[in-house]
């Protein structure tokens, strides 16, 4: 196969260091004149983001196939650029790019999702070949086991893959007996800043607490899922249980349970929902709605 029959792969690079995204680009064209050598097998197409405002507006337009993100394209090196990221493009797979003092905080970004990662100082053609092979193969693996529904192990609500293929059973049900589908979406904001400033006990307790509030606010829910790493969703096919807007029942429902919080990790949502009975949209794409629109709007 020659190489311009090859798979041809669309990589975001977000690196704000001008020498380091050069080596990239140097490496990519180096694996372009060896094929024979290219254990990627496949062509890659670089786009380069300098600024992770400009990843934002890259990713919330375009699709990609891999992301590699330099963790301090944010301005200091922490989570905050990935976790960004991830929620606008969960289906894309991420290679860190790090350097060797901050490999720690890439093993950490590993944990909460990416495929893999690159140190700075090991940057060359084949090193980088085989750490975007091992990232696809990694994903596909992923992919692979989330094909059947599932329960997120954190909430022990559905998956996202569960709720997916499950919830498109329930719209069409819903469609058949000619029953209200409704769509709840709930995403915890602030899921940056809790993970930097109270670490990630306090965050996956928060995540926990979310699941309890979605169990309280939909008691007749036909579905509920966590779909994201801070989104959660409600599938229900009955009429709303309250005529007040979903917004407000949470800031209560946080009042009730928690009190007004001063010292401890912020419980603090963005909801939404609509009714999905004249919704053309698949639920994957209704999903990434509330994404998008913060992304937006930061």
């Amino acid at each position: 196969m020659s190489t311009g029959e090859r798979l041809r792969t669309r990589l975001l690079l977000v690196e704000s260091d001008a020498w380091d995204a050069g080596l990239i680009q140097e490496a990519l064209d180096e694996l372009e004149e060896r094929p024979h050598e290219n254990r990627l097998g496949r062509s890659v197409e670089l786009f380069h983001a300098e600024t992770l405002d400009e990843a934002i507006a890259s990713v919330a337009s375009e699709n990609y196939d891999l992301i590699l993100l330099d963790l301090s394209a944010g301005g200091t090196a922490a989570l905050h650029p990935f976790l960004r990221l991830r929620d606008i493009a969960p289906a894309v797979p991420f290679v860190i790019l790090t350097s060797r003092e901050e490999e720690p905080l890439a093993l950490t970004a590993m944990r909460e999702g990416a495929a893999g990662y690159l140190l700075k100082e090991d940057i060359d053609c084949l090193p980088l070949a085989r750490t975007l092979r091992a990232a696809f193969e990694h994903h596909q693996a992923l992919l692979a086991r989330e094909e059947m529904p599932g329960t997120d192990d954190l909430t022990g609500l559905t998956s996202r893959a569960g709720f997916l293929y499950l919830g498109e059973t329930v719209r069409r049900l819903a469609a058949r007996w000619g029953k209200p589908a409704r769509l709840s979406v709930i995403t915890l904001t602030g899921y940056g800043r809790m993970e930097d400033i109270f670490g990630a006990q306090a965050r996956d307790m928060a995540l926990i607490e979310t699941g309890e509030m979605l169990r309280d606010l939909f008691p007749d829910a036909d579905l509920l899922a966590r779909t994201g790493a801070k989104q959660f969703a409600a599938l229900s096919l009955s009429p709303a249980s309250s005529q007040d807007p979903l917004q407000g029942r949470t800031v209560r429902w946080v009042e009730q349970r928690i009190g007004r919080q001063s010292d401890t990790p912020p419980l603090e949502y963005e909801a939404c929902e609509w009714s999905l009975s004249d919704a053309a949209d698949s639920l994957a794409d209704l999903l990434c709605v509330p994404s998008r629109l913060a992304a937006m709007q930061e």
